[in-house]
Order: structure tokens, then C-alpha cells, then sequence
């Protein structure tokens, strides 16, 4: 046998060739395999990308039309499900804003609003920026309005606040005390009174803003602002307003004809004011209303108004601040009252200033204070004051003719350096000692030291476990320096008096006193949560340490005013509800938010798959409804397939007048993305293909227009040139997801 073995190298070479081929081939297999597996990661984020953002771009819908046109307790439902990825909240990626100009050839540009720092950047070159004033919108389930009320205050009246819509359910409100809590529903078109003396500090924490006065012994005398105010010069056409047991009087002031109507159980009264024929002399109407016992009444103008609110007409009692014409509390005109009383017209500038009005005018040194028993005689109507310089004017009831340079009043002063109600200097003139100041901290969690200047000085910190301070002024002028954060200051003399009082986070008003043409930046009176975690940001909304979206209010010179509202802008932070999942790349989203469907697949390209919702025309027109969306407390996230319920809580309107100009900008990284998107049908334009970037030459279109900055997230409604209808709501919406199992 053994001589019979025989090697055949042929066949030993053929099966080296198979087995190397076979390798070959397998290697080639794999080498495939490791190329296509990308492939196939990318085609199945394909597929999830589209599949999710059909099913958000739904619910984008629903939302739309449940914001716009929806009442408060209605609802929808919207299933979402997902393939591979989870789907997750995020409270600090989705933010936008919106900007609006009230006069003729004026610019307002916003930055920084939404980065959770204690800095804003606003840019107006047109003129100079004397202050700005900033409002906590509280948006969110979980950040209720804060109500501070102090210790001299004797009695508390409150009621719902109403806006376009309002909920249906009762109000939670919560009341502390030291380490108590006392819980309470408040009904709507319901009043409620909390008896004080004696009490102490308490804290209101209510889930709906609530229309709150201050009342001490008898009452007195206060402005009380619109539902509807205007961002322009604060007036309005619609109040509701807690009223006590007995007779109350209401004073309401325009420009122009009135129609009045008052309501409350059902019962509506209609009256009618014109005007008197004489120039310089505004409208006014005076209505008694009389309750057996504590109720809302309910005031509707035709036109623009103020009003004037008394709760105790036979003491004679009671004196307010008056506003200017442009709003501020420091200006060069007013309506006045044509009620008998007296007025204060403070000069806080060094020089002196004149003062006219129809048949008359005095003049007033400076620094110092006049007191001109009101109105003038032979004058039927509301005489209108003009001043030479920036003036304050106060309102005090008066029962003889006899000037009263010191009324029983509580009275909330305004601040020198901001015309508003807060800032950081105030002067006061007393004729008479032993009159109290007492300065509250308008931040929480942010220490002020201030210096009161007069006879004896005074210092204090006031931190978030003091915030108040009560100190006693002299007779002269007083002068009070807050060293840091702006402070609100009430004027305490005698043993009566009526205050509107405010949220805690409502108009925080710091100085600028810059022009310029680049870009300003200003303090932002809260504190800076920037680098914090999410849990961190969250409390800090709910407690009020750091605003939970923003009204910013710009004052500054706008011909012969010092301090008009020159523009307002509104910042939003938006939870973003969030799918993500992985393709051939980790990181993938598609999101939603602020009624916006965007994705940055394929990767991290920004990409809107239905744009946010607005309303445009016929003419200049714009409106906008902002689906301010949250999500409950106990809200689930994952990868299960969710149904999220969405009920809309209630929608207010944030502006509804001429502007002159509209922008709107987005948060990262989809604002560039949103900015280019809007704007449809700007290629078709002629003027936009000869002469790119040039939006004073572009007149042959009316849309958004993304602004000319490199990489811009911000876009200008462009009208040529024409006014525009500007309307902006806010809807708040509260989302419950749960998983169907």
C-alpha cells in the first residue's frame, strides 16, 4: 500500500485555491456586511424620522386649533408611537421670542433673554434707552404667582383675574404663614377677604393671576390696571375688581367719547360720557356702586381708559400716584381726575419746571413739591396737565377745600431713576414727621442694600429671609439709594389707605440711560441660574428665583417724552417635546415645539418639518396665538406607546394694537432653520434678487423677512413700510402623558 500512495499536486493546489477563494469570498461578504450595516442604520432612522414627524406634525395641528380657538377645559388627544427611540421632556432647548415697536422709524432687538444667566441684551439706536421694566410670565403648571403681603396691611381683597379665557375650575390658592399652609378655592366671578390685624407677613400662591388689593382701616384710593392693558401707555377697556361691602366709587378717564357699561349679579348699568367742546380737556364720568356685600364688578369702555377705584367716599380719604399719558409714572402730560381733592406735582430734577393747564400753570423749584387744590375753579371735565420737564403727579381726596398736604393714604412711590414703580432711586417731600417708608425687596433670593438719605440715615440689607424694611422719614425731602437690584417703596401715612397690589415678579424696572448702536447689556433682577441643572432651573421658576418667561418693556425718548414704551418684547420658555433615536449616528431628534415640528436628521442638518403657526393679511396684518405647552407633574417619558392628553388652562392676550415693527427669534439650534423657513416666497421677489439684504428696497412682498445679520435665528414681518395690525396671544396648555399598555 505504501508503494502505492502517489501525490497529486494539482489536486493539493485546487483545494488550496477553494478554501482560499471560500475566504476570499467571506471576507468580501463582510467587508460588505460592515459597509452596509451604516446603510441600513440610516434607512431605519429614515423610517423613524418620517414616521415621527407625521404623527407630531399632527399633534402640531390639534395644538394649533386648541390654542387658537379652544376654551378653557377643552381638550384633545393625540397618540404617539414610537419605533425604536423615547420619547422625552426638555425644559431648557425650546424658547422663542417676539419683539414689537410702538412708534414710527423705531427698532428693538433682543438677546440673551432665554440663557438662563442674569444679563439681557437689548439693541435700540434710534434714541436713548432710559430703563427697562420685566415681567414674570409665569408659564408652567408648576409655577404659581407669589403674592407678598406685608405686615401693615389690614385686610386682603382678591379675585380671579380673567384674560380672553379663563378656566372653568376653581383656583387653588395657598396661604403661608411662618410654617403654616392654609389651602383655598376661589370660584370665578368670586371675591375673598382675609382679615390681617395682628397677623403679620403672609405669602400668597395662587395657580391663576388674581386681581388682589391692599386695604387699610377705611380704605382709600388706587389705579387699577386693565385686563387688557396696553403695552403702549397702559390703558384699557376692561376691568374686574374685588369691591367691600358699602359704597364704592368709580372714576374712568379718556381721551374721547365713552360708553360704560358695569356689571356684577347680573345686573348691567349703561352710561355715557362725551366730551365737554373745550380744548386741553379730557373725558370723565363718575359712578357710585353700592354692595350689601362683597362682590367683582366688571367695567367695559368703548374706548381707551384709565380708572380710579375710592372704597370710602364720605371719610374724604385716600391718595394714589398718577400716571402720565405715555404710561410711565414720570412724564410731561396728564389726564387728571376732575374729583375734588388735591393734587402733588413733584419736580425731582434740579431745575426748576412750569407747569399749565387750561387757564392756569404754576412753576416748581427743583427737587420739591406742589400742592394745588383740584380742579381748578370754572373747570368742567379733566383738566390735562402739561410740564416744561419730566414731572410726578399724585391724587388725593380731599373733604373741604382746604389744601391737605397730608392725606391718610398708602401709596406706592415711584422711582426717579426708572418712571415706574420700581428702580433704585427715590425722592420723596414730607411736610410732616414720623411718616413711614416701607422697602420690599421686588426680587426673592437676591440681596439689595439700600441707604435711606435724610435727617438720620438709614441702611439695611434686605436678603430673601428679610425682604422688607419699615423706617421713618422726617419732614423734608426724603431720598432713598438701593446699591444693586431695584426695590419697591410704600409711602405709609396715617391709618388709611388702598394699594393694587402686584406678584412678586411684576414689573422690575432697572435704569440704563444709554444710547447707542450696537448692542446694550443690562442687569436682569433675578438670579442667574446659568450651568445649573435642570432640576436646579425648575424650582428656581417655581420659587420665583429666576423668571419662568419675560414681558420686557423698553422706556425711552420719543420726542418730547423722556420715558415712553418705546417697545416690548416677549421671551417664552417652552418645554420641547422630544423623540429621540439613533440612525448610522447617535443624536437624532424630532421635536416639537412652540408649534414648530423640527429634526436634525440626517446628521444634525436642522431641518423644519412644519413650520410655528401664524396668521398674516389681508393688508399689514399679523396675529399669532404661542402654544406655551407643559407637562404635568406626573407626566411619563420612555419608549412605550404614549397618549398625551392636552388641555388648554387659558389664553390672555399680550398685545393687540398698531406696531410698526414685528420680529420674532429662536432659541438654538433650530432658529436659523425657522428664520429661513418663514419666509416663503421670498425668492419670487424681484427686488429681493437685485438687492439681497436690503429690506428698505424690498417692495414687492409682505411676509417674514430673515434678518440680514450672518447666521441669523431672528426674521422682521416686513409690511413696506406700513403699520401693522399686530395681535399676540399666549395660550397655556398642560399635557399629561401616560403609557397604553
Amino acid at each position: 500500500m505504501k508503494y502505492d500512495l502517489v501525490r497529486n499536486e494539482e489536486a493539493v493546489s485546487a483545494a488550496v485555491a477553494t478554501v482560499m477563494l471560500f475566504g476570499g469570498v467571506l471576507s468580501i461578504i463582510g467587508m460588505m456586511m460592515i459597509s452596509m450595516i451604516p446603510v441600513i442604520e440610516e434607512l431605519q432612522g429614515s423610517v423613524e424620522r418620517h414616521d415621527m414627524s407625521s404623527q407630531m406634525t399632527l399633534m402640531a395641528k390639534q395644538t394649533a386649533e386648541l390654542s387658537e380657538s379652544g376654551m378653557p377645559g377643552d381638550s384633545t388627544e393625540v397618540e404617539l408611537i414610537p419605533i425604536d427611540g423615547e420619547i422625552l421632556w426638555d425644559n431648557t432647548r425650546g424658547g422663542m421670542w417676539y419683539s414689537a415697536t410702538w412708534f414710527e422709524g423705531n427698532s428693538l432687538r433682543m438677546r440673551g433673554a432665554l440663557d438662563f444667566d442674569d444679563t439681557i441684551e437689548i439693541r435700540h439706536s434710534e434714541s436713548e434707552v432710559k430703563s427697562i421694566c420685566i415681567d414674570d410670565l409665569r408659564l408652567g403648571p408648576q409655577n404659581p404667582y407669589i403674592y407678598s403681603i406685608p405686615s401693615w396691611v389690614d385686610e386682603v381683597l382678591f379675585s380671579a383675574s380673567p384674560g380672553l379665557a379663563i378656566p372653568l375650575g376653581p383656583i387653588d390658592i395657598d396661604i403661608y404663614q411662618n410654617d403654616t399652609k392654609q389651602e383655598l378655592s376661589l370660584s370665578l366671578d368670586e371675591s375673598h377677604t382675609l382679615n390681617l390685624q395682628d397677623i403679620g407677613e403672609l405669602t400668597l400662591k395662587s395657580s391663576h393671576q388674581l386681581s388682589l388689593l391692599f386695604s387699610v382701616g377705611d380704605g382709600g384710593a388706587t389705579i387699577i390696571s386693565a385686563n387688557d392693558e396696553s403695552p403702549v401707555d397702559n390703558t384699557g377697556r376692561s376691568w374686574s375688581m374685588p369691591l367691600p361691602a358699602g359704597q364704592s366709587q368709580i372714576h374712568i378717564i379718556s381721551d374721547s367719547a365713552n360708553q360704560i357699561r358695569i356689571f356684577g349679579d347680573n345686573e348691567i348699568a349703561t352710561s355715557y360720557s362725551t366730551p365737554s367742546g373745550s380744548s386741553r380737556i379730557a373725558v370723565a364720568s363718575t359712578h357710585i356702586i353700592d354692595l350689601q356685600t362683597p362682590d367683582v364688578i366688571h367695567v367695559s369702555t368703548s374706548a381707551d381708559s384709565r380708572l380710579l377705584l375710592r372704597t370710602n367716599i364720605e371719610g374724604g380719604i385716600g391718595s394714589t400716584s398718577w400716571p402720565s399719558n405715555n404710561g410711565a409714572m414720570l412724564g410731561h402730560e396728564f389726564n387728571t381726575p376732575s374729583l375734588t381733592g388735591e393734587l402733588a406735582i413733584t419736580n425731582p430734577q434740579s431745575d426748576s419746571v412750569t407747569i399749565t393747564w387750561k387757564g392756569g400753570g404754576t412753576s416748581i423749584p427743583g427737587q420739591s413739591t406742589a400742592y394745588i387744590s383740584w380742579p381748578p375753579a370754572s373747570i368742567d371735565g379733566s383738566p390735562i396737565i402739561d410740564a416744561s420737564s419730566d414731572i410726578f403727579v399724585s391724587w388725593s381726596a380731599s373733604s373741604s377745600t382746604i389744601m391737605q398736604q397730608n392725606v391718610s393714604s398708602i401709596t406706592l412711590l415711584s422711582a426717579h431713576d426708572t418712571g415706574a414703580s420700581s428702580g433704585n432711586t427715590f425722592l420723596h417731600h414730607q411736610s410732616e414727621s414720623s411718616i413711614q417708608h416701607q422697602l420690599a425687596s421686588s426680587l426673592q433670593g437676591v440681596q439689595t442694600n439700600y441707604n435711606a438719605s435724610m435727617s438720620a440715615n438709614h441702611s439695611a440689607i434686605l436678603t430673601i429671609d428679610s425682604p422688607t424694611v419699615t423706617i421713618t422719614s422726617v419732614e423734608g425731602t426724603s431720598k432713598i439709594l438701593a446699591d444693586g437690584n431695584p426695590i419697591r417703596v410704600h409711602h405709609l401715612s396715617g391709618d388709611n389707605g388702598l394699594v393694587q397690589a402686584m406678584h412678586d415678579g411684576e414689573q422690575r424696572c432697572v435704569a440704563v440711560n444709554i444710547q447707542a448702536s450696537g448692542w446694550i447689556t443690562t442687569s436682569l433682577p433675578w438670579q442667574s441660574f446659568s450651568g445649573r441643572s435642570e432640576v436646579d432651573l425648575v424650582a428656581g421658576w417655581k420659587n420665583g428665583l429666576h423668571p419662568a418667561s419675560m414681558s420686557i418693556s423698553v422706556l425711552g425718548v420719543e420726542g418730547a417724552n423722556t420715558y415712553s414704551t418705546i417697545g416690548t418684547a416677549w421671551a417664552f420658555h417652552l418645554s420641547r417635546l422630544t423623540y429621540e433615536f439613533t440612525s448610522s449616528i447617535t443624536g437624532m431628534e424630532v421635536a416639537y415645539s412652540g408649534g414648530a415640528v423640527v429634526t436634525n436628521h440626517p446628521e444634525f442638518n436642522a431641518f423644519v418639518v412644519s413650520p410655528p403657526s401664524d396668521r398674516g393679511g389681508p393688508g399689514p396684518r399679523f396675529a399669532a396665538t404661542i402654544p406655551s405647552l407643559h407637562p404635568s407633574s406626573n407626566s411619563l417619558s420612555g419608549g412605550g406607546k404614549m397618549t398625551l392628553d392636552i388641555e388648554l388652562e387659558h389664553r390672555q392676550s399680550l398685545a393687540s394694537t398698531t406696531a410698526y415693527e414685528v420680529r420674532r427669534g429662536w432659541s438654538s439650534p433650530y432658529g436659523e432653520a425657522i428664520a429661513l423657513g418663514s419666509a416663503d416666497g421670498l425668492e419670487s421677489s424681484e427686488d429681493w434678487t437685485i438687492y439681497p439684504g436690503r429690506i428698505d428696497l424690498l417692495s414687492d412682498y409682505v411676509g417674514w423677512v430673515p434678518d440680514p445679520s450672518y447666521g441669523t435665528s431672528e426674521s422682521i414681518w416686513h409690511t413696506n413700510g406700513e403699520p401693522i395690525q399686530f395681535t399676540l396671544q399666549m395660550s397655556s396648555l398642560t399635557v399629561d402623558v401616560r403609557e397604553e399598555m
